[in-house]
């Protein structure tokens, strides 16, 4: 990503998975967060939960569960943005089962399930 000496950082790689999330480019946000590995910058929760929601547009359930649990062994903590995208690829991908494991493991993490959680699981089921 860096081109005529410009550094990408955090929040540059941010804004490209975001972009791509909305425009529907689930493959393209998931190689920009792996080109953000090569490139040794760091990504943060708002990088995951980015990706996540671009997963969601693809029904990839399986890509997003995979960068929840990245997310934890990188010790970042999952909130109500971090659940929904999560629960709303599984609901996209068809995955109900996913979707209401999801939602259990939200309640036991005691995060605050919001409007967008509830009428995610409901429609995955």
């Amino acid at each position: 990503m860096a081109q005529n000496n410009v550094e990408s950082d955090t929040i540059s790689f941010n804004c490209l998975i975001s972009a791509c999330a909305k425009g529907g480019r689930w493959e393209e946000a998931v190689q920009t967060f792996s080109v953000m590995a090569q490139a040794h910058v760091q990504p943060d929760a708002l990088t995951f939960n980015a990706t996540m929601s671009a997963c969601e547009k693809g029904g990839v359930w399986e890509k997003a569960l995979h960068l929840l649990i990245v997310m934890a062994s990188r010790k970042f903590e999952a909130d109500a943005i971090t659940f929904n995208a999560a629960i709303a690829s599984c609901k996209e991908g068809g995955a109900w089962d996913k979707a209401a494991m999801l939602f259990g493991m939200m309640m036991r993490s005691e995060v605050e399930p919001n409007t967008i959680t509830l009428n995610s699981a409901i429609s995955a089921c």
